[in-house]
Order: structure tokens, then sequence, then C-alpha cells
């Protein structure tokens, strides 16, 4: 017996050096097919190629394992009939220590089990915590999503916040320049009456004075408020944009922490799928070493049977522990089944996990690429916008200072007309206190006093006709008025200065009547007011060709805002901006605004913008035609116009209407 114990030592001890050697052959191949398969393929199907040699190793080692137990059960079973020769004793001692070492094999068996099930639990639970995970990730991508999308409509109202807070700043601007126009013309005012001496006049220029210094005051003071209570409103935006920055960069911050985290679960992920897979191998090991086990009962269990059934009749305790032993091997192999079958279980819901957050991880990747080519697409339309608005502030600014000077020079007009007008009335006044006078002294002075009284009358109605226009006849009335100078003239001369005296006094009534009839007959009156009615429409015109040009320029601002907000549809931006357009333009069949890009955007701007110069140098033209009328119409130091100038002026405006 132990020439043969000496015999099976030996022989495990060839093999056991023969299996190194092997083992050592078989590692440096796997390091060579390593080295290869990473040298052919660096991407992302290296871990699977290894995973897949690793398996085949271990499929070719659990080979050589069997291969090498049978053998060792075949010279077990040898030794057992020999030992079985030998006696009862020794049988019955092997068969003990077999019995310990099903024992030991089963308490292994089942204590690696137990350490499965924990690691299974352990597994659940993880799976579930990465389930929470991923349902949080996705509630939080959603409101990310909503804050985002609010976070833009926030951007889009504060551009119509700048918007309005431009319109009034030109609105501020507006109200000091008129009420530097105004000044002026209080200035111009204020000149012209300090030139005239009469104490009516200065009266009246105190007052005017006193009016312009209210009207300044009170312009002052709605200016001042106008200003106080912007200076408020652009304080209360630039603070709420302030907090919708904070906001955004607390988001930003928010979604950098999510981001870790998303990586950090995708790596408690890869651990837990990397111990399933160990977990799954020491499984398959398991079942590897009960399946040998079996079959070496099995076959210790037909040797006994051939060589122990002439001899022992105890043998039926051994079979039946032997059924026992199998009855409880088919117990945990069928365990082991339903824990492979919980282990695959758990290896889908992994890789549902694992694709769901691969989802997740290419819709956030998307939705960032969205954020960051909407940032790209405002940037550019800010560009753009901002370049449009430089031009509309230019054209805008370069409209009201025409419109102001247009409105100064009309102002001048008129205040020149009601001079004139006042001059008028001043020189008819005092045709007819003349004429009274003249009346008077005629009816009051007998025939004695006929020759000085027409003497008198004859100087005094030739520097009438000199200074008529002055408005000096009744002080040269009153002056030469004196009944005491008294010259002797012959009959004949007397009766013809009697007859030249009547021949003026009828042209001084033939004027006065012409004078009283052009102001009753108010043609003079009617085309200063239709001549102010053209200029307030021509200045409507141009308010409303400046109103669609701010439309224009709104409708450019939706279009950017739609080009941020409709960053997934690019194809069908453009025409859904036509609608705005068509909204926007007054005449629809002049523009008919559909697929309208950016490069048309601008031409129609600019044609606008021609446009606007051509209603200008009409508005020019026009002015100089106006101008040259009043000139023609009113020639001044007082003179009075005839009735064919009248009529003369009356056929222009009838042509230029």
């Amino acid at each position: 017996m132990a020439d043969t114990l000496d015999n099976c030592s030996v022989l495990i001890f060839q093999q056991i050096t023969e299996l190194k050697k092997e083992n050592f052959n078989l590692k440096l191949r796997i390091y060579f097919l390593e080295e290869r398969m990473q040298q052919e393929f660096d991407g992302p199907t290296e871990h699977v190629y290894k995973t897949n040699i690793e398996l085949k190793v271990e499929v070719e080692s659990l080979k050589r394992e069997l291969h090498e137990r049978e053998q060792l059960l075949i010279k077990a079973s040898k030794a057992v009939e020999s030992l079985a020769e030998g006696g009862g004793s020794e049988i019955q001692r092997v068969k003990e220590d077999a019995r310990k070492k099903v024992q030991q094999v089963e308490d292994l068996l089942t204590k690696k089990i137990c350490l499965l099930e924990g690691d299974v639990k352990a597994a659940q639970a993880e799976l579930e915590k990465a389930f929470a995970g991923t349902e949080r990730e996705k509630a939080l991508r959603l409101s990310l999503e909503s804050q985002l999308s609010e976070m833009k409509k926030m951007h889009e109202g504060n551009l119509e916040m700048a918007v309005v807070l431009e319109e009034k700043d030109r609105l501020i601007e507006e109200l000091r320049l008129s009420l530097k126009s105004k000044e002026a013309l209080i200035q111009c005012l204020k000149e012209e009456k300090s030139q005239m001496a009469s104490p009516d006049e200065n009266v009246s220029s105190r007052e005017l004075q006193r009016l312009s210094a209210a009207q300044k005051e009170e312009k002052e003071r709605e200016s001042e408020a106008a200003q106080v209570e912007h200076q408020k409103e652009r304080n209360h935006f630039k603070e709420r944009i302030q907090a919708l920055q904070e906001d955004l960069r607390e988001k930003e911050r928010e979604i950098a922490t999510e981001k870790k985290n998303s990586l950090k679960r995708d790596k408690a992920i890869q651990g837990l799928t990397m111990a399933l897979k160990s977990k799954e191998k020491e499984v398959e090991g398991l079942n590897a070493e009960i399946e040998e086990l079996s079959a070496a009962f099995a076959e210790a269990r037909e040797a006994s049977q051939k060589t122990q059934t002439p001899k022992f009749q105890e043998s039926e305790d051994y079979q039946a522990a032997l059924t026992e032993k199998e009855a409880q091997l088919a117990k945990l192999q069928s365990e082991n089944l339903t824990k492979t079958t919980e282990n695959n279980r758990l290896r889908r819901n992994i890789k549902k996990v694992t694709q769901e957050l691969s989802d997740l991880q290419q819709e956030k990747e998307r939705l960032e690429r969205d954020l960051e080519e909407a940032y790209r697409e405002g940037s550019k339309g800010a560009r753009s916008t901002h370049d449009l608005k430089n031009e509309i502030e230019k054209l805008r600014n370069e409209v009201n200072e025409r419109e102001k000077a247009m409105e100064n020079h009309y102002k001048n007009l008129l205040s020149e007309s009601n001079k004139k007008l006042h001059s008028q009335e001043q020189v008819i006044k005092h045709l007819t206190e003349s004429a009274s006078q003249k009346d008077l002294m005629l009816q009051k002075f007998s025939e004695k006093d006929l020759g000085a009284i027409q003497q008198n009358c004859y100087l005094m109605t030739a520097e009438d006709l000199k200074f008529g226009s002055k408005g000096l006849i009744t002080e040269k009335c009153s002056s030469e008025q004196s009944p005491g100078c008294k010259l002797i003239f012959s009959e004949g001369k007397l009766q013809s200065d009697y007859e030249e005296l009547i021949q003026v006094l009828k042209k001084e009534q033939d004027i006065y009547t012409h004078l009283v009839k052009s102001l009753q007959d108010s043609d003079s009156v009617n085309n200063l007011e239709a001549e102010l009615s053209d200029i307030f429409a021509l200045r409507k015109q141009l308010e409303r060709d400046v109103l669609t040009y701010r439309n224009l320029q709104k409708a450019l601002e939706e279009q950017i805002s739609e080009i941020r907000r409709r960053e997934e549809e690019p194809f069908s931006f453009y025409s859904d901006q036509t609608s705005y357009l068509s909204i926007c333009l007054e005449e629809h069949d002049r523009f008919q605004v559909e697929h309208f890009s950016q490069e048309e955007l601008k031409k129609k701007v600019s044609d606008l913008i021609q446009l606007v110069k051509e209603l200008y140098t009409d508005n020019q033209h026009l002015k100089k035609t106006i101008f040259d009328l009043s000139c023609m119409g009113f020639q001044g130091n007082g003179r009075l116009e005839s009735t064919e100038q009248i009529e003369v002026r009356r056929n222009i405006l009838v042509v230029m209407r």
C-alpha cells in the first residue's frame, strides 16, 4: 500500500509540474493575444474581446481541471479497490474521509450561496438606487428645460424692455430739443420786441417774457420729472437683469453638478456590472465543482458497488448517505439555477438601466449642443439687430432734426405773417382815423377858411401817401391841423385843389375798402391755413412712415426671438416669419413678404430708408415753394399786397394741391 501511495504522489507531482508548464505557456499565449488585440482594436470593442479571451481561458482551465480530477478519481478508485482487497477497516476509513470531504464541500457551497445572496441583494439595492437616481435626473432635466425656456422668454422680455428704454430716451431727447427750439423762438421774439419803442409793445414784451419764463419752467419741470422716472425704470430693469443673470449662473452650476453626479452613477453601475460578472464566474465555478463531485461520487459508488457487493452488507447505509447527498446536491443545483436566473434578470435590468442612462446622457449632450447653437444664433442675431438699430437710430435722429427745423421754419413764417397782418391792421386803423378826421374837418370848417383847409389837407394827403405804410398819418395830421395859417389863393386854384383832394380821398377810400374786403374775404387767411394743413399732412405722412419703420424693427426683433425659440426647426423658420412682416407692413401687395432671409430684410430696410429720403426731398421742395410764395405774398416794410398778387398766389396753391 505504501508503494502505491508513493507512486500516486510521484505521478501527482509530475502532473503538477506539467500543468505549471502548460499554465506558463498559456499565459504567454494570452499575453501575446491581448497585445495583438490591443494593437488591432483600440476602440470600444476591446473590452468585449478581452472578456471573450478570459472566458475561453477559463473554460479551457476548467476542462483541464475536470480531466485531472477524473484521472485522480480513477486513481482513487484503483486505490479503493486495492484497499478493499486489503481489508474492511481501510474501506470504512475511506468512507469516513469521503463523507467529511462531502460535508466540507457542502458547507463551503452553502457559505458561498449565502454570500452570493447577500451580493445579489446589495446589487438589487444598488439597482434600485440607480433607478431612483435616473428618475431624479429625468425630473431635474425636465425642470432644467422648463427653466431654460423661462430664461429665454425672460431674455426676450429684457430685449423688449431695452427697446422701451431706448424709446423713452428718444422722447426725452425730443422734449429737450423742442424746449431748446422754443427757447430760441422766444429769444427771437424778445429781440424783435425789444426793437420796438412804444409803451404798449414794451408791456406786451414783458408779458411775453413772463409767459416764456413760465413755459420754460414748466417744460423744465416736466423734463426733470420724466428724466427721474426714466432713471428709476432703468435702475429697476438693471436690477432685474442682474437677478436673471445670477439665476442663469446658478442653473449652470446645478447642471455641472448633475453632470458630475451622472458620471459617478455611471462609474458605480460599471462597478456593479463587473462585480456581477465576477459573482457569475464564481457561481459557474461552483456549479462545475458540484458536477465534478457528483460525477466522482457516482463513479465511487459504481466502483464500490462493483467491489463491495459480494463482501460488504453495510454498503446500503453508504448508498443511503449517497442518495441523501445526491438529493442535497440536486437541491443546491436547483437553488443555483434560481440564482442564475435571478442574476440574468438583474443583468437585464442593469443593461436596461445603462441604456436609459446612455439615452439620458445623449439627451443631455443634445440639449447642451442646442443651447450652444442657440447662444451662437442669439449672438449673431444680436449683432445684426445692433447694426439695424444703429441705422434706425441714425435715420430717426435725422428725421427728427429735419422735422424740428421744418417746424421752426413754419413757426417763423407764421409769426412773420401774423406780424404783417398786424401791421396791415394798424395801417387800416390809421387810414380809417384819417378819413374820419377829414370828414369832420370838411363839415366843420366854413367856406371862408376853405383855401387854408384845402392847402392843409393837400399837404396832409401827400404826407399820408408817403408815410401811410408806417402808421404815422394821425401824428402828421394832428401836427398840421393848425387853423391859424391862412393863405389867399385864387378861386380857380381853390377849385382845382378841392377836386384833387376829393380824388385823393376817393383813392384812400378805395384802398380801405379793398383791404377790408381782403380781410373779410379771408382768402389770405384761408391760404395760410391751407398751407399749414398741407404742412401738417406732410408731417403726419412722415410720422406714418416712421411708424412703419419702427414696426419693421419690431418685426426684426421678433424674428430674432423666433430664431432662439425655434433652434430645433431651422427649415420652418423663414416661412413662419412672413406673418410678422405681413402684419407690420401696411402695403401687402407691394412687399409680399414670403420666405424672407436676413439679407432680404436688410434690403427692405435700405429701401425704406431711401423712401424716407425721397419724402424728405419732397418736403424740402415744398418748403422752398412755400417760402417763395410767402416772399411773393409779403414784401416787408408794411407794404400792401394787390389783388393780382392774391389771385396769382391762389392759382399757385391750387396748382400745388
